[in-house]
Formats: C-alpha cells, structure tokens, sequence
C-alpha cells in the first residue's frame, strides 16, 4: 500500500487518455477565470484613485467601500453554494446561475461607477456602497459555481494541476489589463478621471460578461448517476462538514493570509509612486504603476508552466512553499528598490512576488479538487459547492479584513490629500515600512501552512481508488 505521509517520494502516475481535457474545455473555464479575475479585482483597482485621489473621500470611507460589500458577499457564498449543489435543471447545478451571474454582474458594474459628482460625500458613499453589494452578489452568482465546475471536471492528479495552471495564465493576461486601468481613466480623451472610468467601465462589463458566458458555452458538468439523483441537502449540515476537513481549513488559509497580507497594501505601492518616486506627479506615476502590474503578470505567465512542471516532479506542497519563499523574498527587497534616483527598480520586486502567486492561484486550486475528493470519501456527499463557497469565503474574508484596513494603514501614515507632492517624511518612511511588513508577514504565515498540508500524490491516489469502487458499488446496487 503507498504511503500517504505527505513528504514521501509521488509515485508520478500518467494521466490516463480518458480524464485527460480537450483544449476548448480547458479554454472555456479559464475564460472564466478572466472573468472572475476582472470582476474580483477592478474595483479594488481603482477604488483609492478615483474615490480618494480624484474625488476626495476620506481613505477610511475607501476601505470601507472596498471591505463592506465584500463582507455581504462572503456571507452569501456558503448559500450560493448549497443551491448550486442542490439544484436540479435541464441544465445543470451550475450553468443557470453562472448565466443570471454574468449579465448582472457586467450591468451592475457600469451603474456603480456612474456615480453622481455632485452629491455629497455620504450621499457617494452610500450609492457605491448599495450597487456595490449587488454587483458582488451577481458575481458571487457566476463564481461560485463556476469554481465548483472546476473541480469534477477531472479526476486526475496532474490533470487538475494542469487545468489550473492553464486557468492561472489567462488569469494573469486578464490581470495585465487591471494593471493599465488607473492610466487609460487618465488618457488625454478624458478630460477627467470621473468621465474615464465611466468610459473604461462599460468596456470592462462587456468584456466580463462575454467571457462568462464563454465558460457557460464551453465546459461540461460531470456527475455519477448518483449525485444527479441524491435528494437535496441542507445548507448547516454541509457547511459544518466542509469546515470538519483538516485539509481544507489548510488550504483556506493560506488564501486567507494572502489576501489579508496583500490587498490591505494593495494601494500603498501606487501612493509610493506617487508622492515618493514622482513627488506628486500622478501621470507619471500611472504609467510606472501600469508596468508594474504588467511586469507581475507577464511574469506570472511566464512562471505558471514552470510551476506546474516543478508540481509534477516535485509535488504540490514542495512547489508551492519554494514559490511562496520568493514572493517573501520580493517584499524585502522592496526597501532597495523603491528609489527617486532610479524608477524601474520598482519593476523588480513584481517578478518575484508573481512566482509565489502563480503557485498560490495554480496549485492551490488543484489542491482543492483533491480536497474535494478526501471530503466526498469522508462524508459520501461530494458537494463541489459548498466546498468552493466556503473557500471563496475565506478568500473574501480575508480580502473583506484587507480592504478595512487598507484606509485605515493610510490614514495611520498620515497621508492628506492637500498636501500633494509635499508629503512629510513620517508619512513616506511609514507607507514604505507598512508595504513591506504586513505582506512578509502574511507570506510567512501561508508558508507555514503550506509545510503542513497532508494529500500527497500517493495519498489523492489511494483515495481516487476507493471512491471509484464506491461509486461503482453504489451504481450497481
């Protein structure tokens, strides 16, 4: 019998022709993947800049507009998850709600930043927070199940490792956009930031919801004769078991870390750029933050391949903490490289970080789908839904905890907005001290982590095994 202690040699089993995915289901669940990546993320993005920078608002107000609605979501995904599970249609457990998702979340991101200019700060402050929570609820509605998809769409080991690195790199070319969205609001066509996202908005919702429903097109729910026949469960009761998963509570965290350490800075390199590299000079800024985030994601395309090679030979949870070791690395040197005198050192920093996130995104999605089978040979129940919701809330949660903070570590550096350019020394010294502490931190603690997770190649094998002789049991009985 192989072992299943986790750090024992994998035994590199081939995939087998049958579990292996044509390239057009791969390409339609990582076109949604871009998706989820450009609705989680374009709000976050260019939340501070036009809220704060352009428009004034306090940074607490900020945080809490980025942290509330996400807080909602959270909540509503465990619930999300369990209908999807539970639901029974011609189509599917997941394809109507991925449908009724999609069209609401791309209509409900153009009314958000449609926001009237001339109402007072709280009266802005309540309008984006209200359609805020509903553009969240529909892509809850979308992403919820669509992750789900993910994880019964092969049984295999590697399989899995290679759908989600495939997943992870059209990921990051969707996040290369993210990373120019500060600078095309402030294009010359715009004659201010406010008419710039509203422009830039609209495209951005067209391009959400076509992808989405490019997943909806494209990929094929999998299910054994039994699942598609159990009587519906309970929300608690599934929750509860999800959350009874050793290997869960693992995985989960880690994301939950991430999140916490990288989206409560998420804004402070911007701020950096701003008003220590540039002195105030915004445009130029845009531009350095633009290729930023555009040196993290081509560089995150480039390190997926090689993560999910480095996973096949050297195992999921080796690979992931030797990458999590450089995203460490890259906040540390951050101190060195954010410099007046030499702008592009600025770039340097992204290339590591994006080796860590590439395994995060690649091998710990591939790690929930192996989770997912521990969960159904423990319970009898497979319940992709509820396990992907409660993982995307502690995602969220963690990036609920983030976005409350983030205004808060601003206005704790004593930033103010008046003051421009001339900024006191305290306030940079702080900023840079707080970007470079809080994530190395979070990054140390998902290490850790990492270091414990107990499905090894060997062990995922043992249970795909026992879990065919079950089902075929059950479905000849």
């Amino acid at each position: 019998m192989p072992s299943s202690n986790p750090a024992s040699p994998a035994a590199h089993r081939h995939t087998r022709p049958e579990d292996r995915l044509p390239l057009s289901e791969k390409a339609g669940y990582s076109a949604g993947g871009m998706s989820y990546t450009l609705m989680g993320n374009s709000i976050g993005n260019l939340g501070h800049v036009v809220l704060n920078v352009a428009m004034g608002m306090n940074p607490f107000l900020v945080g809490l507009l980025m942290a509330v609605p996400r807080f909602i979501d959270a909540l509503l995904d465990p619930l999300i998850g369990a209908w999807s599970d539970n639901c029974r249609s011609r189509w599917g457990r997941r394809k109507p709600f991925m449908v009724v998702g999609a069209i609401g979340a791309g209509l409900f991101f153009v009314v958000l930043w449609w926001l009237p200019v001339g109402w007072s700060e709280m009266g802005r402050f309540w309008y984006f927070l209200v359609l805020s929570v509903v553009f969240y609820l529909f892509m809850s509605l979308f992403s919820v199940p669509w992750g789900a998809l993910g994880l019964s769409l092969t049984p295999d080991y590697h399989e899995r490792t290679r759908l989600m690195a495939t997943n992870a790199f059209w990921c990051a070319a969707a996040a290369v956009l993210l990373s120019w969205l500060y600078a095309l609001i402030k294009l010359p066509v715009f004659p201010d930031s406010i008419t710039g996202v509203r422009w830039v908005s609209a495209g951005m919702a067209a391009l959400m919801s076509g992808l989405a429903l490019v997943a909806v097109v494209f990929c094929r729910e999998r299910q054994t004769a039994a699942q598609a026949t159990r009587q519906p469960e309970p929300a608690l009761p599934q929750i509860k078991a999800v959350l009874a998963n050793r290997a869960f509570l693992i995985v989960g965290s880690i994301v939950f870390f991430m999140c916490l350490g990288v989206f409560s800075i998420s804004s402070l390199p911007t701020y950096i750029a701003i008003y220590y590299i540039f002195g105030g000079d915004e445009k130029a800024a845009s531009m350095l933050v633009g290729w930023n985030g555009t040196v993290w994601q081509v560089g995150s395309l480039f390190f997926v391949p090689l993560v999910a090679f480095a996973a096949t030979r050297l195992g999921k949870r080796h690979t992931l903490v030797i990458a999590l070791c450089f995203a460490l690395a890259g906040n540390l040197i951050k101190w060195f490289c954010y410099s007046p005198a030499h702008p592009w050192m600025f770039l340097i920093p992204p290339l590591f970080i994006a080796l860590g996130f590439s395994a995060l995104w690649t091998i710990v999605s591939s790690m929930l789908a192996d989770v997912c089978d521990l969960h159904e040979l423990n319970t009898g129940n497979r319940n992709e839904g509820t396990l992907n919701a409660m993982y995307a809330w502690l995602m969220k949660l963690g990036t609920t905890l983030a976005f409350a903070l983030s205004g808060l570590l601003i206005n704790l550096t004593g930033f103010q907005q008046s003051l421009g350019g001339a900024q006191s020394g305290h306030t940079i010294l702080t900023m840079r001290l707080l970007d470079i502490g809080v994530p190395a931190a979070a990054v140390v603690a998902a290490i850790l982590l990492a270091w414990i997770y107990p499905i090894s190649e060997n062990r995922a094998n043992e249970i795909r095994v026992e879990l065919e002789r079950r089902r075929g049991r059950l479905e000849r009985s």
